[in-house]
Formats: C-alpha cells, sequence, structure tokens
C-alpha cells in the first residue's frame, strides 16, 4: 500500500475531515472497519495509518534499542497521543484537540500521500516546508540514494 498526492479537506464543526476516496480505496473496505491510527508525525504534521501499517511501524520501533533517552522519548510522544479513528460512513475521522494543536490545523486539512504513511498537515505550513526545500530536491534524493545503497551493502 503506497499513498501518494494531495487533497486538501475542510474540517467541519465537530472537526471532522473526510479522508480522500482514494486513499479508502487503497486501504480497503476491510482495513478501513479495523480502523486508522492517527498521531502525532514529524516536523508539525500528523500521521494517520491503516491499523496493519501502524502494527508494522510498532513493532519496528518496539524492536529498536530502547536503553536511551532519547528512544524512550520517542516511542512516548509518539504512542501516547496516537488515537484509533474509524471513518464513518462518509469517510470523515475526528481530529481530537490535542492532534490539532501539533499540526496547527484550523478549518482545512492538506492530506499529503507520503508512501507508506498520510501525513495531515495545515495548508500554511506544508506551503512553507515545500518553498523551503523544494530547491533541495535533487540533493534530497541524492542523499536517499546513498542512505540506500549503505543499508543494501550490509
Amino acid at each position: 500500500m503506497r499513498f501518494f498526492g494531495q487533497y486538501l479537506q475542510r474540517l467541519d464543526q465537530k472537526h471532522r475531515a473526510v479522508v480522500p476516496r482514494r486513499y479508502r480505496e487503497l486501504i480497503g473496505e476491510q482495513e478501513l472497519r479495523n480502523g486508522l491510527v492517527l498521531t502525532r508525525g514529524f516536523d508539525d504534521c500528523l500521521f494517520l495509518f491503516p491499523a496493519s501499517l501502524w502494527e508494522e511501524m510498532a513493532e519496528k520501533l518496539s524492536a529498536e534499542h530502547f536503553m536511551t533517552f532519547k528512544a524512550r522519548m520517542l516511542q512516548r510522544l509518539l504512542f501516547s497521543q496516537a488515537v484509533e479513528v474509524v471513518p464513518d460512513k462518509v469517510g470523515r475521522v475526528m481530529v481530537p484537540e490535542h492532534l490539532r494543536k501539533v499540526a496547527g490545523l484550523e478549518g482545512e486539512a492538506l492530506f499529503v500521500g507520503a508512501s507508506n504513511r498520510i501525513e495531515l498537515w495545515s495548508p500554511q505550513r506544508w506551503a512553507a516546508l515545500t518553498e523551503a526545500h523544494d530547491a533541495q530536491f535533487e540533493e534530497l534524493a541524492e542523499e536517499m540514494y546513498r542512505l540506500l545503497q549503505g543499508r543494501e551493502s550490509t
């Protein structure tokens, strides 16, 4: 399951946003019934995972060495702020206040496909982030290539 693209969605008065149809189709009906996990992400956004992908990611984090303070704090912040959300019949999920504050969501949420996860962004924060780093696209790609090559050679 790989997520891509961007979709701007309004938050209604109950702080619900519709998970874009394309993402719901990729996730599938059964997986949607199993629920999604919404949590604090990196760079002032939120992460939205189908339950099965959340479990995969959680397993990798749990398997990592947790004897350092930084590793424990990452686990605490990521897992303690996570909530299970089940889309309603029209695909809406509620974004709790503590997570809206983390991401600065007010009125709208930009759903961004980011490979194995969906990110929810404040449209203004997303625009600032992409504007600040767009010129580094090739440099970022080269760094990713080096990281992948290093992983394959070990």
